[in-house]
């Protein structure tokens, strides 16, 4: 999609997670510097699906590590579409800071509140902070903060 007049910053991560591609997954330097190009490449949920199909058929099963990689990926390209300047995970919390009250002002972020209602709370303590919280795996919590933004994304 495109995305004219808004300037997309990368936001700061503080994610507690392991997140790389283990020597034991991915023997060659060569295939894992490809394999961090690939994922370095991810802006949107159909490129996570792609590389995650093309690492699966290449070198089996991913492990925790690498798929906690594709998914911060595709947060991060998401996060950068509404200038979300902090994401966060910490102890079974997810949160994206934004850097001004105008992008939860906007319509697709309201939207995206109303639809993830029992899983999204607002913090305004420090700044204008959404807090995601109720799912027990890291990963899970990261997909489903990425699908949040990918919805408001989509919204029209």
């Amino acid at each position: 999609e495109e995305l004219t007049g808004e300037t997309q910053t990368v936001a700061e991560l503080d994610i507690r997670v392991n997140a790389y591609i283990p020597e034991k997954y991915i023997e060659s330097s060569a295939g894992r510097l490809d394999s961090y190009k690939q994922i370095a490449e991810i802006s949107s949920v159909a490129d996570y699906k792609r590389v995650y199909s093309s690492l699966m058929d290449t070198y089996g099963e991913l492990p925790r590590a690498v798929e906690n990689l594709l998914v911060i990926a595709a947060l991060k390209s998401y996060a950068a579409k509404f200038g979300v300047r902090k994401i966060s995970l910490i102890k079974g919390v997810g949160a994206l800071e934004f850097s001004g009250l105008e992008s939860l002002g906007d319509k697709r972020i309201q939207a995206a509140m109303d639809k993830y209602a029992g899983h999204v709370r607002l913090n305004m303590t420090e700044a204008p902070v959404l807090e995601f919280f109720g799912y027990k795996e890291n990963v899970t919590l990261m997909a489903e903060m990425t699908k949040f933004l990918k919805f408001a994304v989509t919204f029209v």
